[in-house]
């Protein structure tokens, strides 16, 4: 079951890093991307071949064959994982670079909102400047600046909702990355270097990890199901040998016994003073009821002695 789940795995691995590189290469030279596409395919493929005929003939191949092979091995990562480093940049630069153009339109709508409202204010102040008995240069004033309050009033119904509508859709792209940006913001950094970091660390795991793994599963199936052309036989893991132990494995034993000595007494301890404690508190409890019981009983005998001098003193009456 291992082995299979080794080469899900290994596959899944394998075939996601690809397809990263692979569109990563073909949006680099998007001039001729369908070209560009087979290339990444081809030097993927070429990258796992020789991944594991390296392994495989390591013995029997020369010298200079390896080296060869080693160096062709390595700028083949380098090439691949430069695709992968496209492919998450793009996606990244996409969004950012719309946010950005959204949050410079929004910017500029709102300062010419601005200057609209206030000319509309500085002229309205105009028009009431004048005196209530001047009708005539009220209305003059408002024949002059008529037109201009106009065209102001009609392109700010159109700027508001615009507005508006951008900053819900500037929400939106914050929220899509809201993660990247509180992360850039606990290591007071800028959030482009923290995007560029992260996609790096991505890049030096993906293809450095689907190579050891493509490696690992062909030791797996190499050890337990046999090479090519042989029948399937599945080997027992060999017995580990025994080795004297040196004198810094005695005194790593030594102090693993000790500590865990001391654990064991701490937890004794620990055993001791709870059951300590819950015997005091039953010890309290038990008193605590034993008070309410006298304290019971004599309110009882109280009440008793009551009622008896009561009925004595109806029967003198009597």
């Amino acid at each position: 079951m291992f082995i299979i789940f080794m080469v899900i795995v290994t596959g899944g691995l394998v075939a996601t890093a690809a397809y990263f590189s692979v569109i990563g290469i073909a949006s680099i030279f998007a001039y001729n991307y369908v070209p560009a596409l087979i290339l990444g395919t081809t030097l993927e493929a070429g990258k796992i071949s020789v991944a594991v005929y390296l392994y495989r003939y390591w013995r029997l191949l020369p010298g200079i064959f390896k080296a060869i092979l080693l160096m062709f091995l390595t700028v083949l990562m380098i090439i691949t994982s430069v695709g992968i480093f496209g492919f998450l940049s793009q996606g990244y630069q996409k969004t950012s670079e719309e946010h950005r153009i959204m949050l410079l339109e929004l910017k500029t709508l709102e300062t010419e909102f601005g200057d609209k409202k206030s000319r509309e204010r500085e002229i309205n102040r105009q028009i009431n400047q004048l005196p209530v008995a001047q009708v005539m240069g009220r209305i003059r004033l408002s024949r002059e600046f008529g037109d201009e309050l106009e065209q102001i009033r009609d392109r700010l119904t159109i700027v508001e909702p615009r507005i508006q509508a951008l900053k819900l859709k500037s929400l939106e792209y914050e929220s899509h990355i809201g993660p990247i940006s509180y992360v850039a913001k606990m290591l007071i950094m800028p959030q482009d270097d923290v995007v560029f970091y992260a996609i790096l660390m991505l890049v030096f795991v993906a293809d450095p990890l689907a190579i050891t793994l493509t490696i690992a599963t062909n030791m797996l199936l190499i050890r337990f199901v046999g090479a090519p052309g042989q029948p399937l036989k599945v080997e027992s893991p060999r017995p580990a040998i025994r080795r004297k132990k040196s004198l810094s494995d005695l005194m790593v034993e030594r102090m693993r016994e000790m500590a865990l000595k001391s654990q064991l007494r701490q937890a004794k301890r620990r055993r001791a003073a709870s059951a300590a404690r819950s015997a005091a508190t039953r010890k309290k409890k038990a008193a605590a009821k034993k008070k309410a019981t006298k304290k019971k009983t004599a309110k009882k005998k109280t009440v008793k002695k009551k009622t008896a001098k009561k009925k004595a003193v109806k029967r003198k009456r009597r």
